[in-house]
Protein backbone atom coordinates (compact mmCIF):
# COMPACT_ATOMS: atom_id res chain seq x y z
CA UNK A 1 0.00 0.00 0.00
CA UNK A 2 1.43 3.28 -0.97
CA UNK A 3 1.40 6.03 1.15
CA UNK A 4 -1.06 9.15 -0.99
CA UNK A 5 -0.54 12.92 0.46
CA UNK A 6 -3.13 14.29 -0.98
CA UNK A 7 -5.46 11.27 0.50
CA UNK A 8 -3.95 12.16 3.77
CA UNK A 9 -4.39 16.04 2.96
CA UNK A 10 -8.50 15.80 2.62
CA UNK A 11 -8.32 13.28 6.18
CA UNK A 12 -7.03 16.22 7.99
CA UNK A 13 -8.86 18.50 6.29
CA UNK A 14 -12.43 16.13 6.74
CA UNK A 15 -10.58 16.13 10.53
CA UNK A 16 -10.85 20.05 10.78
CA UNK A 17 -13.90 20.17 9.59
CA UNK A 18 -15.34 17.99 12.13
CA UNK A 19 -13.49 19.90 15.05
CA UNK A 20 -14.71 23.55 13.82
CA UNK A 21 -18.04 22.15 14.04
CA UNK A 22 -18.00 20.48 17.38
CA UNK A 23 -16.06 24.17 18.60
CA UNK A 24 -18.98 26.20 17.12
CA UNK A 25 -21.27 23.50 19.57
CA UNK A 26 -19.67 24.43 22.56
CA UNK A 27 -19.33 28.13 21.41
CA UNK A 28 -22.34 28.45 21.37
CA UNK A 29 -23.03 26.95 25.35
CA UNK A 30 -20.01 29.22 26.00
CA UNK A 31 -21.50 32.24 25.07
CA UNK A 32 -24.72 31.84 26.49
CA UNK A 33 -22.92 30.74 30.28
CA UNK A 34 -21.39 34.16 29.86
CA UNK A 35 -24.69 35.74 29.03
CA UNK A 36 -26.07 34.53 32.09
CA UNK A 37 -22.62 34.61 34.44
CA UNK A 38 -21.88 31.05 34.52
CA UNK A 39 -18.42 30.41 34.96
CA UNK A 40 -16.76 28.79 32.29
CA UNK A 41 -12.85 27.87 33.84
CA UNK A 42 -12.07 26.49 30.80
CA UNK A 43 -12.22 26.34 26.64
CA UNK A 44 -10.32 23.74 24.84
CA UNK A 45 -10.15 22.83 21.55
CA UNK A 46 -9.50 19.44 20.70
CA UNK A 47 -10.20 16.47 23.54
CA UNK A 48 -8.41 17.18 27.49
CA UNK A 49 -6.13 14.11 26.81
CA UNK A 50 -1.94 14.61 26.77
CA UNK A 51 -0.69 17.42 26.34
CA UNK A 52 -1.77 20.87 25.71
CA UNK A 53 -0.89 24.60 25.36
CA UNK A 54 -2.25 27.69 27.03
CA UNK A 55 -3.84 30.10 23.67
CA UNK A 56 -4.61 33.06 25.93
CA UNK A 57 -6.99 34.11 28.81
CA UNK A 58 -9.81 36.18 28.58
CA UNK A 59 -13.10 36.78 29.81
CA UNK A 60 -12.31 34.08 33.16
CA UNK A 61 -11.31 31.92 30.43
CA UNK A 62 -8.30 29.86 30.07
CA UNK A 63 -8.25 28.92 25.87
CA UNK A 64 -6.55 25.62 25.49
CA UNK A 65 -5.53 23.48 22.77
CA UNK A 66 -4.88 20.21 23.21
CA UNK A 67 -3.50 17.84 20.07
CA UNK A 68 -5.93 14.99 19.82
CA UNK A 69 -7.93 17.49 17.83
CA UNK A 70 -11.07 16.00 16.90
CA UNK A 71 -13.62 17.77 19.23
CA UNK A 72 -13.87 20.30 21.56
CA UNK A 73 -14.91 21.49 24.79
CA UNK A 74 -15.92 23.86 27.75
CA UNK A 75 -16.16 23.70 31.53
CA UNK A 76 -19.38 24.58 33.02
CA UNK A 77 -19.32 23.73 36.43
CA UNK A 78 -22.32 25.57 37.41
CA UNK A 79 -24.67 24.04 35.07
CA UNK A 80 -25.08 20.95 37.41
CA UNK A 81 -22.70 18.34 34.63
CA UNK A 82 -20.73 15.64 35.59
CA UNK A 83 -18.31 18.05 36.28
CA UNK A 84 -17.48 19.72 40.32
CA UNK A 85 -14.66 21.55 41.63
CA UNK A 86 -12.47 19.13 42.56
CA UNK A 87 -12.60 17.53 39.29
CA UNK A 88 -11.72 20.78 37.32
CA UNK A 89 -9.20 21.62 39.56
CA UNK A 90 -7.21 17.62 39.17
CA UNK A 91 -8.54 17.57 35.22
CA UNK A 92 -7.88 21.38 34.14
CA UNK A 93 -5.39 23.00 36.62
CA UNK A 94 -8.02 25.75 36.57
CA UNK A 95 -9.09 27.34 40.20
CA UNK A 96 -13.31 27.96 40.83
CA UNK A 97 -14.38 30.86 42.64
CA UNK A 98 -17.43 29.81 45.10
CA UNK A 99 -20.22 28.19 42.83
CA UNK A 100 -23.74 29.61 42.39
CA UNK A 101 -26.85 28.79 42.12
CA UNK A 102 -28.38 29.78 38.84
CA UNK A 103 -32.43 29.32 37.34
CA UNK A 104 -33.47 26.44 35.89
CA UNK A 105 -34.63 28.57 32.93
CA UNK A 106 -31.15 29.63 32.60
CA UNK A 107 -29.54 26.35 32.48
CA UNK A 108 -31.75 24.98 29.68
CA UNK A 109 -30.93 28.30 27.73
CA UNK A 110 -27.19 27.10 28.03
CA UNK A 111 -27.92 23.43 28.36
CA UNK A 112 -29.46 24.17 24.79
CA UNK A 113 -27.29 26.91 23.38
CA UNK A 114 -24.69 24.17 21.17
CA UNK A 115 -28.11 22.74 19.54
CA UNK A 116 -29.03 26.24 18.61
CA UNK A 117 -25.68 26.93 17.59
CA UNK A 118 -25.27 24.05 14.92
CA UNK A 119 -28.36 25.22 13.59
CA UNK A 120 -27.32 28.88 12.88
CA UNK A 121 -24.15 28.02 11.49
CA UNK A 122 -25.62 25.25 8.89
CA UNK A 123 -28.07 27.59 7.70
CA UNK A 124 -25.40 30.54 7.59
CA UNK A 125 -23.25 28.08 5.85
CA UNK A 126 -26.26 27.00 3.53
CA UNK A 127 -27.17 30.99 2.61
CA UNK A 128 -23.50 31.35 2.04
CA UNK A 129 -23.75 27.77 -0.63
CA UNK A 130 -26.76 29.13 -2.39
CA UNK A 131 -25.27 32.53 -3.00
CA UNK A 132 -22.27 30.87 -4.45
CA UNK A 133 -22.82 27.44 -6.08
CA UNK A 134 -26.71 27.23 -5.84
CA UNK A 135 -29.43 24.59 -3.90
CA UNK A 136 -28.43 21.04 -4.60
CA UNK A 137 -31.46 18.87 -5.94
CA UNK A 138 -31.45 15.88 -7.16
CA UNK A 139 -32.90 14.85 -11.17
CA UNK A 140 -33.33 12.05 -12.82
CA UNK A 141 -30.49 11.03 -15.23
CA UNK A 142 -30.01 8.96 -18.58
CA UNK A 143 -28.13 6.17 -16.61
CA UNK A 144 -30.03 3.08 -15.73
CA UNK A 145 -30.47 1.90 -12.51
CA UNK A 146 -32.67 -1.32 -12.52
CA UNK A 147 -35.73 -2.17 -14.45
CA UNK A 148 -39.15 -2.68 -13.19
CA UNK A 149 -39.74 -6.43 -14.27
CA UNK A 150 -37.96 -8.95 -15.97
CA UNK A 151 -39.60 -8.89 -19.43
CA UNK A 152 -39.29 -5.12 -19.69
CA UNK A 153 -38.02 -4.00 -23.42
CA UNK A 154 -34.99 -2.69 -22.59
CA UNK A 155 -33.84 -5.36 -20.62
CA UNK A 156 -35.16 -8.05 -23.43
CA UNK A 157 -32.61 -6.11 -25.49
CA UNK A 158 -29.62 -6.34 -23.71
CA UNK A 159 -29.24 -3.21 -22.09
CA UNK A 160 -27.65 -3.37 -18.66
CA UNK A 161 -27.96 -1.62 -15.04
CA UNK A 162 -25.23 1.06 -15.26
CA UNK A 163 -25.83 1.81 -18.83
CA UNK A 164 -26.01 5.67 -20.00
CA UNK A 165 -28.60 6.36 -22.56
CA UNK A 166 -27.34 8.32 -25.59
CA UNK A 167 -29.83 9.21 -27.88
CA UNK A 168 -33.37 7.22 -28.73
CA UNK A 169 -34.51 7.73 -32.45
CA UNK A 170 -31.35 9.56 -33.08
CA UNK A 171 -32.46 12.38 -30.32
CA UNK A 172 -29.74 12.66 -27.88
CA UNK A 173 -31.04 12.83 -24.21
CA UNK A 174 -29.09 14.23 -21.26
CA UNK A 175 -31.01 14.09 -18.37
CA UNK A 176 -34.20 11.89 -17.41
CA UNK A 177 -36.39 14.74 -18.63
CA UNK A 178 -35.02 14.83 -22.04
CA UNK A 179 -35.44 10.82 -22.20
CA UNK A 180 -39.56 10.82 -20.97
CA UNK A 181 -40.10 13.21 -24.01
CA UNK A 182 -38.70 11.34 -26.42
CA UNK A 183 -40.19 7.82 -24.92
CA UNK A 184 -43.48 9.35 -25.44
CA UNK A 185 -42.82 10.54 -29.38
CA UNK A 186 -41.79 7.09 -30.33
CA UNK A 187 -44.44 4.59 -28.52
CA UNK A 188 -45.00 1.47 -30.79
CA UNK A 189 -42.30 1.74 -33.15
CA UNK A 190 -39.30 -0.33 -33.75
CA UNK A 191 -36.46 2.88 -33.27
CA UNK A 192 -32.79 2.36 -32.14
CA UNK A 193 -31.27 3.22 -28.70
CA UNK A 194 -27.76 4.11 -27.92
CA UNK A 195 -25.99 3.51 -24.64
CA UNK A 196 -22.35 4.03 -23.42
CA UNK A 197 -21.33 1.19 -21.55
CA UNK A 198 -17.25 1.14 -19.92
CA UNK A 199 -16.61 3.67 -22.49
CA UNK A 200 -18.17 1.29 -25.56
CA UNK A 201 -20.99 2.91 -27.29
CA UNK A 202 -23.41 0.00 -28.49
CA UNK A 203 -26.97 0.57 -30.27
CA UNK A 204 -29.51 -1.66 -30.13
CA UNK A 205 -33.48 -1.94 -31.77
CA UNK A 206 -35.83 -1.51 -29.37
CA UNK A 207 -40.22 -1.46 -29.79
CA UNK A 208 -42.14 -0.57 -26.63
CA UNK A 209 -45.39 -0.28 -25.70
CA UNK A 210 -45.35 2.89 -23.41
CA UNK A 211 -42.42 2.75 -22.10
CA UNK A 212 -38.42 1.30 -21.80
CA UNK A 213 -39.28 -0.69 -18.39
CA UNK A 214 -36.67 0.97 -17.20
CA UNK A 215 -35.47 2.46 -13.77
CA UNK A 216 -33.35 5.87 -13.95
CA UNK A 217 -30.33 7.03 -11.25
CA UNK A 218 -30.45 10.18 -9.98
CA UNK A 219 -27.97 13.37 -10.33
CA UNK A 220 -27.33 16.76 -8.64
CA UNK A 221 -27.58 19.59 -10.30
CA UNK A 222 -26.96 22.83 -8.10
CA UNK A 223 -30.16 25.48 -8.74
CA UNK A 224 -29.02 29.23 -8.88
CA UNK A 225 -31.01 31.84 -7.78
CA UNK A 226 -28.62 35.08 -8.95
CA UNK A 227 -27.86 37.79 -6.71
CA UNK A 228 -31.29 37.74 -4.88
CA UNK A 229 -30.32 37.30 -0.77
CA UNK A 230 -34.33 37.22 0.50
CA UNK A 231 -34.04 34.30 -2.26
CA UNK A 232 -30.55 32.86 -0.19
CA UNK A 233 -32.32 33.52 3.09
CA UNK A 234 -35.65 31.96 2.10
CA UNK A 235 -34.46 28.68 0.45
CA UNK A 236 -31.88 28.65 3.12
CA UNK A 237 -34.32 28.12 5.92
CA UNK A 238 -36.75 25.71 3.94
CA UNK A 239 -33.70 23.60 3.23
CA UNK A 240 -31.93 24.03 7.06
CA UNK A 241 -35.75 23.44 8.20
CA UNK A 242 -36.83 20.33 5.94
CA UNK A 243 -33.10 18.67 6.75
CA UNK A 244 -33.78 19.20 10.05
CA UNK A 245 -37.30 16.97 10.25
CA UNK A 246 -35.57 14.41 7.38
CA UNK A 247 -32.66 13.61 10.11
CA UNK A 248 -35.08 13.92 13.37
CA UNK A 249 -36.99 11.08 11.46
CA UNK A 250 -33.83 9.32 10.54
CA UNK A 251 -32.27 8.99 14.17
CA UNK A 252 -35.14 7.99 16.14
CA UNK A 253 -35.54 5.24 13.49
CA UNK A 254 -31.91 4.35 13.73
CA UNK A 255 -32.11 4.71 17.30
CA UNK A 256 -34.85 2.02 17.64
CA UNK A 257 -33.84 -0.19 15.53
CA UNK A 258 -30.39 -0.84 17.52
CA UNK A 259 -32.40 -0.69 20.64
CA UNK A 260 -34.23 -3.39 19.34
CA UNK A 261 -31.14 -5.35 18.12
CA UNK A 262 -29.77 -5.32 21.62
CA UNK A 263 -33.10 -6.08 23.08
CA UNK A 264 -33.16 -9.16 20.44
CA UNK A 265 -29.91 -10.28 21.45
CA UNK A 266 -30.67 -10.52 24.83
CA UNK A 267 -34.71 -11.96 24.63
CA UNK A 268 -34.79 -14.22 21.74
CA UNK A 269 -38.34 -13.82 21.40
CA UNK A 270 -38.22 -9.92 20.34
CA UNK A 271 -38.23 -9.91 16.50
CA UNK A 272 -35.35 -8.60 14.68
CA UNK A 273 -35.44 -5.13 13.97
CA UNK A 274 -35.80 -4.63 10.00
CA UNK A 275 -33.45 -1.61 9.80
CA UNK A 276 -30.25 -2.63 8.43
CA UNK A 277 -27.38 -1.31 10.78
CA UNK A 278 -24.40 -2.66 8.90
CA UNK A 279 -24.23 0.74 6.86
CA UNK A 280 -24.05 2.79 10.16
CA UNK A 281 -20.72 5.09 10.04
CA UNK A 282 -18.67 6.26 13.27
CA UNK A 283 -15.91 9.02 13.23
CA UNK A 284 -13.64 6.55 11.42
CA UNK A 285 -16.15 6.32 8.40
CA UNK A 286 -17.45 9.69 8.33
CA UNK A 287 -13.89 11.07 8.10
CA UNK A 288 -13.27 8.66 5.07
CA UNK A 289 -16.40 9.43 3.30
CA UNK A 290 -16.23 13.17 3.83
CA UNK A 291 -11.97 12.94 2.08
CA UNK A 292 -13.17 10.59 -0.55
CA UNK A 293 -16.03 12.67 -1.52
CA UNK A 294 -14.36 16.23 -1.58
CA UNK A 295 -11.23 14.72 -3.19
CA UNK A 296 -14.06 14.06 -6.11
CA UNK A 297 -15.55 17.30 -5.82
CA UNK A 298 -14.60 20.24 -3.69
CA UNK A 299 -17.71 21.89 -3.26
CA UNK A 300 -18.90 18.56 -1.24
CA UNK A 301 -17.05 20.24 2.25
CA UNK A 302 -19.63 22.85 2.06
CA UNK A 303 -22.36 20.50 1.91
CA UNK A 304 -20.85 18.05 4.28
CA UNK A 305 -20.54 20.71 6.60
CA UNK A 306 -23.80 21.30 6.54
CA UNK A 307 -25.21 17.91 7.08
CA UNK A 308 -23.27 16.93 9.89
CA UNK A 309 -23.45 20.70 11.68
CA UNK A 310 -27.36 19.64 11.88
CA UNK A 311 -27.13 16.02 12.71
CA UNK A 312 -24.25 16.77 15.51
CA UNK A 313 -27.76 19.00 16.93
CA UNK A 314 -30.01 16.51 16.41
CA UNK A 315 -27.82 14.19 18.11
CA UNK A 316 -27.01 16.23 21.19
CA UNK A 317 -30.74 16.95 21.26
CA UNK A 318 -31.78 13.42 21.81
CA UNK A 319 -32.82 12.44 25.64
CA UNK A 320 -29.80 10.45 26.43
CA UNK A 321 -28.25 11.42 29.81
CA UNK A 322 -24.74 12.99 29.10
CA UNK A 323 -25.94 14.46 26.28
CA UNK A 324 -27.38 17.93 25.80
CA UNK A 325 -30.88 16.24 25.20
CA UNK A 326 -30.37 14.81 28.65
CA UNK A 327 -29.74 17.57 30.78
CA UNK A 328 -32.56 19.19 29.59
CA UNK A 329 -34.65 16.31 30.68
CA UNK A 330 -33.54 16.59 33.91
CA UNK A 331 -34.05 20.60 33.80
CA UNK A 332 -37.59 19.86 32.76
CA UNK A 333 -38.56 17.72 35.69
CA UNK A 334 -37.02 20.19 38.11
CA UNK A 335 -39.29 22.87 36.94
CA UNK A 336 -41.93 20.80 37.20
CA UNK A 337 -41.32 19.13 40.42
CA UNK A 338 -40.21 21.78 41.73
CA UNK A 339 -37.25 19.89 42.88
CA UNK A 340 -33.48 18.02 41.43
CA UNK A 341 -33.76 14.54 40.71
CA UNK A 342 -31.44 12.88 42.86
CA UNK A 343 -27.26 13.04 42.66
CA UNK A 344 -27.21 9.00 42.89
CA UNK A 345 -30.33 8.91 40.56
CA UNK A 346 -28.46 11.73 37.91
CA UNK A 347 -25.22 9.50 38.25
CA UNK A 348 -26.90 6.32 37.36
CA UNK A 349 -28.94 7.78 34.37
CA UNK A 350 -25.41 9.34 33.17
CA UNK A 351 -23.75 6.20 33.38
CA UNK A 352 -26.08 4.32 31.65
CA UNK A 353 -26.22 6.94 29.18
CA UNK A 354 -22.36 6.70 28.27
CA UNK A 355 -23.10 3.05 28.38
CA UNK A 356 -25.48 3.73 25.72
CA UNK A 357 -23.29 6.06 23.81
CA UNK A 358 -20.03 3.61 23.73
CA UNK A 359 -22.66 0.67 22.72
CA UNK A 360 -22.80 3.06 19.06
CA UNK A 361 -19.62 4.16 19.17
CA UNK A 362 -18.12 -0.09 19.32
CA UNK A 363 -21.09 -0.60 16.49
CA UNK A 364 -20.10 2.48 14.18
CA UNK A 365 -16.42 1.24 14.68
CA UNK A 366 -16.59 -2.00 13.99
CA UNK A 367 -18.70 -1.56 10.96
CA UNK A 368 -15.70 1.31 9.72
CA UNK A 369 -13.19 -1.51 10.29
CA UNK A 370 -15.02 -3.88 8.55
CA UNK A 371 -16.28 -2.11 5.56
CA UNK A 372 -12.46 -0.91 5.58
CA UNK A 373 -10.82 -4.20 5.50
CA UNK A 374 -13.61 -5.91 2.81
CA UNK A 375 -13.82 -3.02 0.53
Amino acid sequence: MTFDPMGALFVIISIAVITVLIVVHEFGHFLAAKYFGFQTPVFGIGLPFGPAINLFHRWGTQFKFYFLLIGGFVSIPELGDESNQEEIKQQLGVELKPLRTFPVYQRAIVASGGIVFNILFAFLLTIVMIATIGLPHAVASNTISGFGSETSAARIVGLQAGDRIISLAGREVHNGSELKAAVVQHQKKFVQIVVERKSERITKTIQYEEGLGILLGQEKHYKKFGFNPLAWVGEAFKFTVNTLIAMVISVIGLLMALVNKILAAIFPFIQQPISELGEVKGIVGIVQLISQDIQANGVMILEFAILLSLNLAVINLLPIPALDGGHLVFMLYEAIAGAKASEKFQAIAIQAGLLFLLSIMALTTFNDIRNWVFS
